[in-house]
């Protein structure tokens, strides 16, 4: 008959038919609530065993359910595929959309937009792959994205499976995270400081005291650069309670966090003298704790301030804006703090994100093992 299936908290009734085209159709209950959802699928069950309901053709939900159908997104060919999982996914962050597209846009460019997305096989996605010289982590990357199109089609009854499983990537070396280490920190505030010194004179000493406070700060907050910009004093997505000793990331219209979840930041002592003079000091009516000269910073112009003082600094070329984030992960782990405090913290979405920390950690688990066998 139908199963039941839940997609980004909303459930549908899913009807499966070798015979049919396609053989699995899912159709919206537009409910977020399980005993809602079974009520309606049973209602849709009852009517299709009687033959008075066909999911197929019908369309005749809006009867059965009390609403009206949305029309069905074609996904026959890759080209009309990619546009509606682009669509399906307008809810996500702008960075992840990019992304998306231009992966996407490569693959289907490479297969042929009019190509039936029904006759898709693992090696036509190990022949792009294998074709392209780039890195493995790129190659990963790609497949990766293709894959979250695959499931897509999977999802909507279009293919049978996730394909991308079946391709052969090169194995991912697990390396540590490129962190900042308190050595790279030291000199790197050294070089900015002398960059404000030796231009105090001549009205250029204030250019970058920015990326001197953000040094300074994200090694104990591990924020994200997306985050770092937008990070101000009262109201906002991003927050600091000076009075609280925290710091609130969450989400609004125009910003979404990497996860879509929000977290809470206990702000360690040592940050709160930095962050009341940096305050102190901020121009008024400007709402932002990082910032040019009351002006909200860009991305791009941060990170290249950054790359610009860690040539200076003679800092490792792995070493980058983000290091402070990881700079912040490190330390914890250095601190011993548990895994799932560390995931909690910065914001992962599973533990095994939050594991590239733990060769830091000075706990191995040897308190388990002696509190077992002692």
């Amino acid at each position: 008959m139908a199963s039941l299936v839940q997609q980004r908290g909303r459930y549908y009734a899913q009807f499966y038919d070798s015979g049919r085209e396609p053989d699995r159709k899912r159709i919206p209950l537009k409910t977020s609530r399980k005993k809602t959802a079974r009520r309606l699928l049973g209602r849709a069950e009852d009517q299709f065993a009687l033959g008075e309901y066909d999911p197929w053709t019908d369309g005749r939900e809006h009867e059965l359910f009390g609403w009206t159908p949305e029309p069905e997104a074609d996904l026959s060919t890759l080209g009309k595929a990619r546009g509606a999982f682009l669509e399906s996914s307008s809810h996500l962050r702008a960075s992840t959309l990019r992304t998306y597209r231009e992966v996407l846009r490569l693959f289907v460019r490479h297969m042929g937009a009019d190509f039936p997305t029904r006759d898709l096989r693992a090696k036509h996605i190990q022949e792009w792959i294998d074709e392209k010289d780039i890195a493995d982590a790129t190659k990963r990357k790609y497949v990766k994205h293709v894959g979250y199109l695959v499931r897509h089609l999977v999802e909507e009854g279009w293919m049978e499976e996730d394909i991308t499983k079946q391709v052969d990537l090169p194995k991912r070396v697990e390396t540590p995270p490129k962190s900042l280490t308190r050595e790279q920190q030291r000199k790197l505030l050294q070089v900015i400081q002398a960059h404000h010194q030796r231009y105090v004179t001549d009205g250029r000493y204030n250019t970058y005291p920015y990326l001197l406070l953000l040094v300074r700060l994200n090694p104990m907050m591990g924020l994200r650069r997306g985050e770092l910009i937008r990070l101000r004093w009262d109201e906002g997505p991003v927050t600091v309670n000076l009075d609280a000793r925290t710091a609130h990331v969450t989400s609004d219209e125009n910003f979404a966090t990497k996860q879509g979840r929000g977290r809470v930041l206990p702000l360690p002592h040592r940050a709160v003298e930095p962050l009341q003079e940096a305050k102190r000091r901020s121009p008024e009516g400007c709402p932002y704790v990082y910032h040019n000269a009351g002006e909200r910073l860009k991305e791009s112009a941060l990170s290249h301030a950054f790359c610009r003082f860690k040539r200076e600094a003679d800092l490792p070329e792995h070493i980058n804006l983000h290091s402070t984030r990881h700079a912040f992960g490190t330390r914890l782990a250095e601190g011993g703090t548990p895994i799932h405090e560390i995931k909690r913290l910065m914001g992962h979405s599973t533990t095994s994100v939050t594991e590239q920390y733990m060769h830091a950690s000075p706990d191995q688990g040897h308190h388990y093992v002696d509190a077992a066998f002692d």
